[in-house]
């Protein structure tokens, strides 16, 4: 017999009602968090630079009973930002949940970073997501509060050699994150920030096999992350489970922080 959850706690992770938006949600954790956010009972904008490919995440999401539409933004671009905002207005009148999840990973030494490269990684890991914060903020106003989560990452706190540009805008998250949620913590906007550890993604790809099972070994937990992993933990912190949680970091990496230490 299969036990039922108590109506109240339920309650505390119901997302009924709710208007999300996560960027970079056509694979990976973006997809993941997104569908679990679904399954919440939000209403989820799938959103990545290519229409077509979020129409297709979209649909299969509405073929599994789930409620979803796809909108095309590429956070790179301000004009791109706006526009998002602008819809999101008219079409769902503002916004309960935005999930910064939109990310590029150049996998560079320190001195191959050349300054094109570097422009292009920070107007989309950083100025991206400020900027769409900024404007999910008005329209969070509209619907009298909202939640904000950006995705860091573990490399915040423990860079890679080849990763360090990620690592360094990974870190920046920290910060405006906590200074958003000082900023607007006020107006009923909690902003928090999640470090995932190495999850079952595209970019774990770049780690030979030998890179990942020495990461496993370090894990407390003996195993890689599932991008669900990340979309619960993002659940929480949108949720009333989470209404009083704000300026913090959730790490979530299988305690591979803890064996760094």
């Amino acid at each position: 017999m299969t036990a039922q959850l108590p109506p109240e706690l339920a309650s505390a992770f119901s997302l009924e009602g709710k208007v999300a938006l996560v960027t970079g949600s056509t694979m990976g954790i973006g997809e993941a968090t997104a569908r679990v956010l679904a399954q919440a009972g939000a209403h989820v904008i799938i959103s990545s630079r290519k229409q077509d490919e979020c129409d297709a995440i979209a649909a299969g999401f509405r073929e599994q009973g789930l409620s979803a539409e796809g909108r095309a933004c590429h956070i790179g671009r301000m004009e791109d930002i706006e526009a998002m905002s602008a819809w999101l207005k008219e079409e769902h009148g503002g916004l309960d949940i935005l999930v910064n999840n939109a990310v590029l990973s150049p996998w560079r030494t320190i001195e191959d970073t050349e300054v094109g490269l570097f422009t292009k990684t920070v107007e989309v890991d950083l100025r991206g997501y400020w900027f769409m914060s900024v404007e999910a903020v008005k329209l969070m106003r509209l619907k009298g509060g909202g939640s904000i989560v950006n995705l860091a990452s573990v490399a915040a706190l423990h860079p890679d050699r080849m990763l360090s540009l990620y690592s360094t805008l990974k870190t920046a998250l920290i910060g405006m994150s906590r200074s958003f949620a000082l900023e607007f913590g006020g107006e009923g906007i909690r902003v928090n920030t999640v470090l995932p550890g190495v999850i079952q993604t595209k970019l774990a790809d770049a780690f030979d096999a030998d890179t990942k099972k020495r990461i496993v070994e370090k894990t407390t937990v003996k195993r890689l992350g599932e991008p669900e992993d990340i979309g619960y933990s993002v659940l929480y912190l949108c949720s009333n489970a989470g209404a009083y949680v704000s300026g913090t970091n959730l790490v979530v990496d299988g305690g591979f922080s803890v064996a760094l230490m």
